[in-house]
């Protein structure tokens, strides 16, 4: 197959620094979330703060698979300025999915294994890892660029499928003769099914449109200014409406449960809509202190997966077990702000260091949050 031609005026990919940025946000918010959820104490998590700490919970698991599409779309941006075909396109994005996926297992079976052997469903619960892969793959077929051009419209209405059935599939009852470990994949109850591709594959989905306006968008720092403020104000009016109609009908949705009305596409929308003023706070952030070589959410969205790897023992793990469900808000939070300076040790030891593990790219996609964070 003949390569197709770069779209007028393609140029090679920038890199977009609040990427990494949003990923470190992401790493930090997915720490908290772990450790709050594992060293509070049953009186504690009675809390206002305690409830905060939930709300931030929201974040990390989103925020990671909307970068994911966003990574993708960087990838793909670059593809088309370099003449790749789709199916190249496809097959390298889908194979990376496949890797995750194949890591997501590794790591069910270390926890299984340093768990002490305790449930077998946890080998095949289909956690963020797991989703991420899955994700990868289907969205890799679904949003890969044809002929040179984004499939943004394509890509925007399989998200709005995935949104529409998601309080519909998430939550489904499955015959039983159908493999559960699979039809955890598209839904299911948990505790085998925790991130089902209805309707968190909406997603990624998402993220490649927003990632194709932030790389054509971005030609110069003017434009890439415009383009991330009007995704801070989209988002914020994004929300907003979300609330203003809840104000006017709270129950303008029926759902049968919490659970299902989180799949749903009143929290899809309201979720949605403050990643617009997070990116723009991270454009900001690496604009406004681009003078200085180090900065923590970039060192983090580098190693996200490695620090996702060893900071979920350490939350959850027998190794720190004496600290889990014992400690107060504040013992919590200095637990947290040490968990924090460990994990970035880590992540700057890793970067000079350790060249084995793999680096998080801003081309390639993005790192990994946990069961909790959703």
């Amino acid at each position: 197959m003949n390569p197709v031609a770069p779209a007028p005026g393609a140029q090679p990919r920038r890199r977009i620094d609040a990427v990494d940025w949003l990923r470190g946000l992401a790493v930090v918010l997915m720490i908290q979330t772990h450790l709050y959820d594992a060293w509070c104490s049953p009186a504690a998590k009675t809390t206002a703060a305690y409830a905060w700490t939930r709300f931030l919970g929201g974040i990390p698991s989103r925020l990671f698979l909307l970068i994911v599409g966003v990574a993708m779309a960087i990838r793909y941006e670059a593809q088309i300025a370099k003449g790749v075909d789709r199916q190249t396109m496809v097959r390298t994005a889908a194979k990376r999915g496949a890797e995750v996926l194949v890591l997501a297992y590794l790591f069910r079976l270390q926890e299984y294994i340093l768990g002490g052997f305790y449930d077998w469903r946890d080998l095949f619960r289909i956690d963020i890892l797991n989703c991420i892969g899955a994700s990868m793959i289907a969205t890799a077929y679904i949003s890969a660029p044809r002929r040179g051009r984004p499939q943004i419209l394509v890509a925007l209405l399989a998200a709005a499928i995935c949104v529409a059935l998601g309080p519909i599939i998430g939550p489904a009852h499955f015959p039983h003769f159908l493999p559960r470990p699979l039809t955890s994949y598209l839904g299911g109850q948990r505790p085998m099914s925790w991130f089902p591709l209805f309707p968190w594959l909406a997603w990624p989905l998402v993220g490649v449109a927003l990632g194709h306006y932030w790389v054509r968008s971005g030609r110069d720092a003017r434009s890439q200014a415009i383009a991330f403020v009007t995704t801070g104000a989209v988002g914020l009016a994004m929300t907003y409406a979300v609330i203003w109609v809840r104000r006017i009908n709270p129950y303008i949705i029926h759902y049968p449960s919490e659970i299902v009305q989180q799949m749903g596409p009143g929290t899809f929308f309201y979720r949605l809509g403050y990643m617009g003023p997070l990116a723009l706070a991270g454009y900001l952030s690496t604009r406004l202190f681009a003078r200085f070589s180090f900065s923590m959410m970039r060192q983090f969205g580098q190693t996200s997966l490695l620090v996702y790897w060893v900071h979920v023992e350490l939350c959850y793990g027998l190794l720190l077990g004496r600290l889990h469900g014992k400690l107060s808000m504040g013992g919590a939070t200095v637990g947290f702000i040490l968990m924090t300076g460990a994990m970035l040790g880590l992540s700057i030891w890793r970067t000079k260091y350790w060249h084995g593990w793999p680096r998080r790219k801003t081309e390639r996609p993005p790192g990994l949050p946990h069961a909790s964070g959703a």
